[in-house]
């Protein structure tokens, strides 16, 4: 899929929930707090409370995603690719003209390819999906990975909370959501959720994928990862076995680009 050019939905998409409302000791805290757990797209989108930033704005450095269709779609291809939903249940990705052929085969295979355009927040999406599916599901083994361990990590764990993506989206949450305790809950390269999930950031190649059994593998900018195909035959076996891979990358020549072009011909 190319991220190019989608509209915004309708404006009552796009309002939120007002968290200061509710009552944290009230049932609907606790109908809020489930709805979080098993809804991605309410998580994400509709309740307001995550929170990704922007180095490039000076006076909001933090905000919510923002309510853009290709991000919806997006997360619907990430849910489908992932099993979390049914192809026929990807409401977004059908409403704006994706094919139930095309979902099935996401469904069917676990994997999806991205070629991206930067500035567009094609990493951000998966880093909040990624989130949601290690708080949400126990024992999630999720291994992001990217040419160096350092930018691997960025996207994970660093030295402080608000510093790396994944890290900076818990702990951003109000309190009564958050599930990582600081600094217990992180150490360099990893996020680890008291249900079991661990978020592993890695370098390139495939060695750490063939020794484990990941849930997920993210692989980002792996047009631009020289041991590209390692990782991807060596994920392969787990993806088989249920898990899902997550390959996104701007443009460059070489295996990535091979792949994605072999599929969409």
């Amino acid at each position: 899929m190319k991220t190019e050019g989608l509209p915004l939905r309708s404006e009552a998409e796009r309002q939120q929930i007002d968290l200061s409302a509710l009552d944290v000791k009230s049932p609907l805290w606790r109908v809020y707090k489930e709805k979080c757990r098993r809804d991605a797209h309410f998580f994400i989108f509709k309740s307001g409370v995550l929170r990704t930033k922007d180095e490039h704005d000076l006076l909001h450095p933090t905000k919510t995603l923002p309510h853009e269709e290709y991000l919806r779609v997006l997360l619907d291809f990430l849910l489908v690719s992932g099993r979390m939903i049914q192809p026929r249940n990807a409401q977004w990705a059908l409403e704006r003209g994706y094919e139930m052929e095309f979902l099935d085969h996401l469904f069917k295979t676990c994997i999806l390819f991205i070629e991206k355009s930067r500035q567009l927040m094609a990493t951000w999406i998966v880093c909040c999906y990624l989130l949601w599916r290690a708080r949400s599901y126990p024992h999630q083994l999720i291994l992001v990975q990217s040419k160096r361990e350092d930018d691997a990590a960025n996207l994970v764990f660093t030295k402080e909370p608000t510093m790396a993506r994944m890290s900076f989206l818990e702990s951003t949450l109000p309190e009564p959501l958050r599930l990582v305790t600081w600094p217990r809950g992180g150490s360099y390269g990893h996020l680890y959720f008291p249900n079991g999930s661990h978020v592993w950031a890695i370098a390139e190649g495939g060695s750490i994928v063939r020794s484990n059994t990941p849930s997920v593998l993210f692989s980002d900018e792996a047009a631009y990862q020289d041991d590209f195909d390692a990782a991807y035959t060596a994920a392969i076996p787990a993806i088989s076995g249920g898990g899902q891979g997550i390959f996104i990358s701007s443009a460059n020549p070489g295996s990535f680009c091979d792949l994605v072009e072999g599929m969409a011909s």
